[in-house]
């Protein structure tokens, strides 16, 4: 009887084990080799449209990066900012030091050009300059063509200490100053072998000819000896894809036209084109995912295109948030109906993977298979100082082909209906055990 029961729970516990998907390269619809372009810790890939084309999923989880060896390595899929900050290196700003006593008088500053701005001369009022403390220090940014956002002030490894507060301002003439920052706190400060400077000044992002540092308090007895300017960090557009497509007129409603992009990809800003010139129209836009889906309204918005003597101007591409829906619809609401069909003009970011290169290259971006699983590994704790270097995509190639794209029926849990069959087997043995044990109680009784 012990031997049964055991037999009964090695069974339940064996089909109770779940296989883990394995998925190898025949089973994606189609590949393409990446080719990095230098040795690094990890490369990164832009995504082109045929994989928006030839995946099931919108959420790009049917994506895998496998080795030579036909394994999978470790990825990560990334959408880049709409918008990212380029950072320029700090510029070094000529520095003029004023000393106490010399009373510079501003507005009678005889200024001599040596060579496109490269030097500065200037007269005191007695046309002397005394050596005594430095009060001040004029910058000269004639030549810089770029918005400084912050000043980092230099001085000697071995300065004595000091703590204290400067002041920022800026002028265009030498003659008129305006107050960039009132109270700036500089230190340079030692204790228990350790130091803390405070030499950077944080101001709003300007752009002025001359600048000017005054100590507010007790000047330091070090002298400056250098100053750089930080340009302001700027935005750059990224790179995007685009996509046209014709519209098919609606046999039941001229006012209506239909795209199908045959892809999914994150579409973030669309134009409607429109075929002829001198017209003005208001535009309903829908979106779907699938023809079972029903149309959700986008926006609505104008479009125009006027022809005028020197080019022809139309409206500015409409921003969206990003939108994977493949099928789209317009509806012209006012304006005249085209006589030709409109045609739909679709932007987006391309997404990114990066892929770390375990095993032997050459590495392969595999798509396409309805039945794969979100399979991306997080790299949200790697160093941000990683070396990653971009990779290019070679043609793309079939692999499973087109039919691995085709949702299958789902089959049978067989592995449950083995679970239960063992479980309803276990619960009628225990019920025949319990009842022979209440049998031979009476009996002995």
């Amino acid at each position: 009887m012990n031997r049964a029961i055991l037999s009964i729970l090695g069974a339940l516990i064996c089909s109770s084990l779940a296989q883990a998907q394995v998925l190898n390269l025949k089973d994606f619809a189609f590949g393409q080799t990446a080719t990095p372009e230098r040795v690094a810790a990890a490369y990164r890939i832009s995504l082109p449209l045929n994989v928006y084309q030839y995946t099931f999923h919108e959420d790009l989880a049917d994506l895998r990066v496998f080795n030579t060896d036909g394994i999978v390595v470790p990825y990560s899929l990334s959408r880049p900012a709409a918008q990212a900050p380029i950072h320029k290196a700090p510029l070094a700003l000529p520095l003029f030091p004023l000393h106490e006593g010399a009373r510079i008088v501003f507005d009678g500053v005889q200024l001599t050009i040596n060579s496109a701005g490269s030097a500065v001369n200037l007269k005191t009022q007695n046309g002397t300059t005394m050596e005594a403390a430095v009060r001040q220090y004029l910058l000269d940014a004639r030549s810089l063509d770029a918005t400084l956002s912050a000043l980092q002030l230099g001085w000697a490894e071995g300065a004595s200490e000091y703590t204290g507060r400067l002041s920022v301002e800026v002028s265009d003439d030498l003659a008129t100053w305006r107050t960039l920052v009132p109270l700036a706190p500089i230190a340079n400060l030692r204790a228990n072998g350790q130091k803390l400077v405070a030499n950077r000044v944080e101001c709003a992002p300007t752009k002025a000819k001359f600048w000017r540092l005054s100590w507010l308090t007790n000047s330091p007895a070090f002298e400056l000896t250098g100053v750089l300017g930080e340009p302001a960090a700027s935005l750059t557009e990224p790179k995007r894809a685009a996509l046209d497509v014709a519209g098919i007129p609606d046999p039941k409603d001229a006012q209506e036209y239909t795209f199908d992009l045959n892809a999914h990809p994150p579409v973030s800003r669309l134009n409607v084109l429109l075929p002829d010139a001198n017209a003005i129209v208001d535009v309903e836009l829908f979106s779907r995912p699938s023809p079972k889906n029903p149309w959700r309204l986008i926006s609505h918005s104008g479009f125009y295109r006027i022809k005028t003597p020197d080019a022809e101007q139309e409206n500015a591409l409409l921003e969206l948030s990003p939108n994977t829906d493949r099928f789209w619809r317009a509806r012209v609401v006012r304006g005249i109906t085209p006589q030709s069909p409109l045609r739909l003009h679709v932007e987006w970011i391309p997404s990114e993977v990066t892929f770390l290169p375990q095993g032997k290259g050459p590495f392969q971006l595999v798509y396409g298979n309805a039945a794969a699983t979100r399979a991306e590994a997080d790299f949200s704790r790697l160093p941000t100082t990683l070396d990653i270097a971009p990779a290019t995509l070679g043609p793309s190639q079939a692999l499973g082909g087109a039919s691995r794209l085709i949702a299958k029926p789902a089959p049978l849990p067989w592995t449950r209906i083995a679970l239960w069959s063992v479980l309803f087997l276990a619960v009628i043995l225990l019920a025949w055990m319990a009842y022979g044990l209440s049998k031979e109680k009476t009996t002995i009784t």
